[in-house]
């Protein structure tokens, strides 16, 4: 049996992979790549025309997400960005939850 993969510019590969590009309402740009492993985040990474501060806060985001059910995203985001003081600048925990539900 042939299995096709699929590359991502992200890098994130496989079955179960998703790459969305979503507009939000001001007009800013999120790119999300993402592997489920059932109805679960195995993967994510996500890029776009946006500033987050601190820098390292995209990759908690993106930690944050992995093993959660898209779902379940909305509160998973909300208490991270709360507890680690994560400033999101062009997009909302709300616009990247769209984005994942697309």
């Amino acid at each position: 049996m042939l299995r096709k993969s699929i590359l991502t510019r992200s890098g994130i590969s496989g079955d179960n992979m998703k790459s969305i590009d979503y507009k939000v309402e001001r007009g800013k740009l999120l790119r999300v790549d993402y592997k489920l492993e059932g109805d679960k985040i195995k993967e994510i990474k996500i890029t776009g025309d946006f500033f987050i501060y601190p820098e390292e806060g995209i990759v908690l985001i993106e930690d944050c997400l992995k093993g959660c059910r898209i779902r379940d995203c909305t509160e998973a985001l909300k208490k991270t960005v709360k507890e680690q003081g994560i400033k999101l600048i062009g997009f909302s925990v709300e616009d990247l939850c769209k984005c994942l539900n697309k």
